[in-house]
């Protein structure tokens, strides 16, 4: 009789490690397929954006739009001495739209960049 109890109680216990080791296993096997954000692939420069008598275009909007099909654009804005930086991770920008007009770009990560507007603050 006494066998019998201990072989109950072991067949509980192995039930219960059993669950466990599954429940590890399916959270293990999730959590490979999650996405690990690589620092490496997000690239960026800066920029700095005037207008044409040289006075920084403070707090612009800067409307990138990237390279290829699934590129699509994102917005930045300048602060108070026209500066922003610009960030893109799988597709190159390839141009940017600014206070209306189009301004075709080719900028590479890491590095600093000067654009003049072709109009003045009030145009």
């Amino acid at each position: 009789m006494v066998y019998n109890r201990q072989q109950a109680n072991m067949k509980k216990i192995l039930k219960v490690v059993g669950v466990l080791a599954l429940i590890l296993t399916v959270a293990f096997a999730a959590s490979a397929f999650t996405r690990v954000k690589d620092s490496q692939s997000e690239k960026s420069c800066n920029l700095t954006v005037k207008y044409k008598n040289g006075d920084p275009a403070d707090y612009v909007t800067v409307t990138a739009w990237y390279k290829g099909f699934s590129g699509g654009y994102h917005d930045f804005k300048t602060d108070k001495y026209g500066s922003v930086k610009l960030t893109w991770e799988y597709n190159d920008i390839e141009y940017l739209h600014i206070k209306g007009d189009k301004y075709t770009v080719n900028y590479s990560d890491g590095k600093n960049y000067t654009l003049t507007l072709k109009k003045n603050k009030y145009d």
